[in-house]
């Protein structure tokens, strides 16, 4: 566990968005719920009392501020600095928590002036009910998000048994005989050399590697689709040479002939694509120039 890098989903960019806005409104929703129940002098919210509501409105946009700041922070050391274990991922995300109910018992003791209890009993008890209110949306969200990806690993195992129970069909046809003349057609075969796929060249956006398996994204009709098939990027690679279709990443291979936009960030080159919903595709430094040029030539 301590050695074992952190799944990618935990980090991405949606999921910290997602996770930070459900989270907030949680920790609000929880708040509104537990302070009628709570003893006021240390449950301090109001939006009744001017001067509580001043003071509740600061605390609550003041640690959103913090919590969005944080994950910024995170996902870009993720990027560069700092590769998470889940034990890092953990201390960071406890830490959140820690500071923030140090925050609200800073503004308890020092502001509000609470003196019903001891420091002691009330800087406990903001960092227990912090835990609470951003603890349970924090372990909710990232189970949901370890769910929506075994979905789609599953997928692709679905995929690989309609492979392998067709395997015995399609090997029967050679891909001499299903490789086509025509440029604008695109055949794609499995690690076996059985035609599994053709598309149009115009409608395809970007092909993934995912582990043994790549999946290709296209147009259809209008909206976005995708194709799993099993075979190395490498070898998509090798038989799309000569064509639009050029390796932009380890992982990653682009159809130049729909790049909208080539843009600049601070990890490097990102490219967008000329149809709405798909992910920007990283461009690695090795192939970096190559992408460039085939771009500034369309």
């Amino acid at each position: 566990m301590e050695r074992k890098k952190l799944p990618h989903y935990l980090i991405e960019k949606n999921n910290l968005v997602v996770q930070v806005a459900i989270s907030v409104l949680f920790a609000i929703a929880f708040l509104a719920l537990y302070i009628p129940l709570s003893d006021s002098t240390t449950a301090w919210f109001s939006v009744e009392e001017e001067n509580q509501f001043i003071y509740t409105a600061f605390f609550i946009i003041s640690s959103t501020i913090f919590l969005v700041l944080s994950r910024i922070m995170m996902y870009y050391m993720s990027k560069r600095l700092i590769r998470f274990t889940y034990p890092k991922f953990i201390l960071w995300t406890v830490g959140e928590i820690v500071l923030i109910g140090l925050f609200h018992a800073y503004i308890s003791l020092s502001v509000m002036h609470v003196e019903t209890y001891s420091h002691a009993l009330i800087i406990g008890k903001s960092i227990l009910i912090t835990f609470i209110a951003l603890g349970f949306p924090f372990i909710v969200t990232d189970l949901s998000f370890a769910i929506i990806d075994g979905q789609r690993v599953l997928k692709i195992a679905k995929s690989m048994i309609n492979t392998n129970e067709t395997k015995n069909k399609t090997q029967k046809t050679t891909v001499e005989s299903t490789v086509t003349d025509n440029p604008d057609i695109i055949n794609f075969h499995d690690y076996a050399g059985a035609l599994k796929f053709t598309v149009k060249l115009e409608n395809i956006y970007y092909i993934k590697a995912e582990g043994n398996y790549v999946n290709v994204f296209y147009n259809n009709k209008g909206g976005i689709s995708s194709f799993v098939l099993r075979n190395k990027i490498q070898a998509i690679e090798d038989s799309l040479a000569g064509t639009p279709l050029m390796r932009c990443h380890r992982t990653y291979i682009v159809n130049s002939n729909n790049i909208k936009l080539i843009r600049t960030e601070d990890e490097g080159y990102y490219i967008d694509f000329n149809q709405p919903g798909l992910e920007s595709v990283p461009v690695s430094r090795t192939y970096s120039e190559k992408i460039v040029k085939r771009f500034t030539e369309i």
